[in-house]
């Protein structure tokens, strides 16, 4: 404003990326990020990938704003391939002769009833010649019946009903998790929930082995997560973010405030000192000047003021008053306290020695001869008949 009455806006230059709305507050401004972003500025792209989302060994592919994309195994979909597919409604299977279809994993299968076989049911069986057992089944042949040698997993007079193959196994998978057979190995493996691993999915997953935490912070492992405990100076879900520790405005007096790692450091303005520079010092305490200098405190600590004949911050310096050449005529100059003296030259006077001579005021030309005086010295012009200096 024209009288400086109106604070300045620190989100009219728009700081907040990523559609990040910007506040202000006491110490500056700071960023409501949307979802998806974090950071002073909302300039982090948070990897969605890092929770594990996808399910049932599902591959996460990480996307911009705040998106991701599973790629399920076979027999799962969803989003987080959460859902196991069902072949049997998807493709409309019938399965004829008053047959059953079941769900398998990557596919489906018909439940025949007896006498019938095929992908649909839809061929009779004659004992073991129509191979009446399904399922990897043995047939025994006799004269009037056949009986079936069931593979694991399966039971019945055909070998036709799924039983829980991991408990015939002994296998019991941790709750929350699931168990399949494998026809082809003919055996039975438990599909973890998310955050487990092992056999019987009993083995929570370390996720700080693949942690993001920065800044010398320690990762805590949760069950699929896992939290960054930061170390001073730092904030942020990952410790990214360093806390800028003159935002609270510490130092006083005019001090300049310099962030550091974890704390702040002053650098105080003359005559004030202190973690904080609010202990005003009394430097003439000290008695700083010399030479009979006096003391006076001023805004930039204090100043001395120096007798003649001295100078400098702490009236150190002796003034050489010899040094603006006082002395002429080639006299010598020989510095004293606030004064100085002058050694003249033979035929030089004065206090500068700016004073020559007069020889001739002595007389020494006689005989009515014209005395010419000189430096140093005189001559005699002498008038005629005589001569001699």
């Amino acid at each position: 404003g024209p009288f400086c009455e109106e604070p300045r806006d620190p989100c009219a230059s728009q700081p907040c990326l990523n559609e990040g709305i910007c506040q202000y507050n006491q110490s500056g401004y700071v960023c409501d990020c949307p979802s998806g972003f974090l950071g002073h500025n909302c300039e982090i792209d948070i990897n969605e990938c890092s929770s594990r989302p996808c399910q049932n060994r599902g591959t996460c592919i990480d996307l911009p704003n705040q998106n991701y994309n599973c790629r399920c195994m076979p027999g799962f979909t969803g989003k987080n391939c959460e859902e196991v597919i069902d072949y049997c409604r998807l493709l409309s299977i019938n399965c004829l002769n008053e047959g059953l279809c079941l769900n398998i994993i990557g596919g489906f299968t018909c439940l025949c009833p007896h006498d019938f076989t095929g992908e649909f049911c839809k061929v009779r069986i004659d004992n073991c010649v129509s191979n009446s057992c399904e399922n990897g089944g043995t047939c025994i042949g006799y004269e009037d019946h056949f009986k079936c040698t069931c593979p694991i997993g399966f039971e019945g007079e055909r070998c036709e009903h799924d039983i829980d193959a991991c408990l015939f196994n002994n296998i019991s998978c941790a709750p929350g998790a699931l168990c399949f057979y494998d026809e082809e190995n003919q055996s039975s493996y438990c599909v973890c929930a998310v955050g487990w691993i092992g056999k019987t999915c009993l083995e929570n997953i370390d996720e700080c082995e693949l942690n993001q935490c920065q800044h010398g912070a320690t990762c805590e492992d949760g069950i699929n997560k896992y939290s960054c405990n930061c170390v001073s100076g730092y904030e942020g879900p990952f410790c990214e973010v360093e806390i800028n520790e003159c935002s609270s405005s510490p130092c006083k007096n005019g001090a300049t405030c310099m962030d550091l790692s974890g704390h702040f450091s002053c650098h105080c303005t003359a005559g004030f000192k202190g973690e904080t520079c609010s202990v005003r010092m009394n430097e003439c305490t000290d008695r700083p000047c010399w030479n009979g200098g006096t003391c006076e405190e001023d805004i930039s600590g204090f100043k001395c003021n120096c007798p003649f004949g001295f100078s400098g911050q702490y009236c150190e310096i002796e003034m050489n008053e010899c040094d603006s050449a006082p002395c002429l005529n080639g006299a010598v100059c020989q510095n004293d306290v606030n004064s100085y003296d002058c050694f003249c030259p033979e035929g030089s006077e004065g206090l500068n020695c700016e004073i020559n001579f007069d020889e001739c005021t002595y007389g020494f030309c006689k005989n009515e001869s014209t005395c010419l005086d000189l430096v140093a010295d005189y001559r005699c012009v002498c008038p005629p008949g005589f001569t001699g200096k």
